[in-house]
C-alpha cells in the first residue's frame, strides 16, 4: 500500500516523491527479482503484490507504468547483441504484472514492445522466445479486445520501426515472427505488406547483389498466409525486373 500511497503523491509532480518512487521499485527488482523464472515463490514479490491491488488501491496503475519504466530503463538493456542479465526472469515478471493488471495501456507497447521483438531476433534462449511470444501474443489479443484506433495505431508503427531496423541482416527472422503475428491478427500484417516489400528491396540494393532468393523465399512463404492481398504481392514480387 505504501508504494502506490507514493504513486498517488507522485502525479502531483514533486520531482522528489517520484524519485524516491524510482528508488525504492530498483531497489525491490534488485532484491527480489530470482535467478530464474522457476524459481520458488516468484511471483510474491513485492511490487506485483501491489500491482496486482490495481482494483482497491489509488495509484496503482501509476505504480504499473513507473514500475515498466524503472524496468526498461536498467534491466531491459543490450550492450551490442548481448542480451542484459536474469533476461527471462525480468520478462516474465513483466508478463505475469501484464496478466495481473489485464492492463491494456499504451506503455505497454511504447515501452517493452520494442524489447520483445529484438529478444525474438537477437536471443536464442528457448525460455526467452517463450516468454516474449507470449508477451507479444498478450499484447495483440489486448489491442484487438480494446478496438482503440490510438493503441491499434501505435501497434502497427513498432512493427513498422521492427521491419526497417531488422530486415536486412535479419530478414528471416523477421518474416517468421510475423507469420506467428499474423496468425493472432492477419490484418496488422496485411498492412504491413508495402514496409516489408520496401524493407526488402532496401535490403537488396544495400546488399548490392540482385535479388536474395532465400529472402524473398521467407517473405513469399509469409505472403502466402495473408489472403489475396499476399497473393497479389507475390505476383508484383515475381513479375517485377531489376
Amino acid at each position: 500500500m505504501g508504494l502506490s500511497f507514493i504513486c498517488c503523491q507522485s502525479q502531483t509532480q514533486v520531482a522528489y516523491l517520484h524519485q524516491l518512487l524510482g528508488n525504492i521499485i530498483q531497489q525491490y527488482l534488485g532484491r527480489f527479482l530470482p535467478s530464474s523464472p522457476s524459481a520458488s515463490q516468484a511471483w510474491q514479490h513485492p511490487i506485483l503484490l501491489a500491482i496486482s491491488s490495481s482494483d482497491t488501491i489509488p495509484g496503482a496503475l501509476h505504480l504499473y507504468k513507473t514500475t515498466l519504466q524503472i524496468i526498461c530503463g536498467n534491466y531491459l538493456q543490450f550492450k551490442g547483441h548481448a542480451p542484459p542479465p536474469r533476461l527471462a526472469s525480468v520478462l516474465a515478471f513483466i508478463l505475469e504484472a501484464l496478466q495481473r493488471t489485464k492492463s491494456t495501456e499504451m506503455c505497454n507497447s511504447e515501452l517493452v514492445l520494442p524489447v520483445v521483438l529484438k529478444c525474438l531476433v537477437l536471443v536464442n534462449e528457448p525460455q526467452v522466445k517463450k516468454l516474449s511470444m507470449e508477451f507479444l501474443q498478450c499484447i495483440i489479443e489486448s489491442c484487438q479486445t480494446r478496438s482503440e484506433q490510438e493503441l491499434a495505431t501505435q501497434l502497427t508503427s513498432m512493427f513498422r520501426q521492427f521491419i526497417q531496423d531488422y530486415t536486412t541482416v535479419y530478414g528471416n527472422q523477421v518474416y517468421s515472427i510475423l507469420e506467428t503475428v499474423a496468425v493472432l491478427d492477419q490484418s496488422l500484417v496485411i498492412s504491413l505488406i508495402p514496409d516489408m516489400t520496401e524493407a526488402l528491396r532496401n535490403s537488396e540494393y544495400k546488399q548490392g547483389l540482385g535479388r536474395n532468393t532465400m529472402q524473398r523465399g521467407a517473405y513469399k512463404r509469409l505472403l502466402s498466409q495473408l489472403a489475396e492481398t499476399g497473393q497479389v504481392e507475390i505476383l508484383k514480387l515475381e513479375n517485377e525486373s531489376h
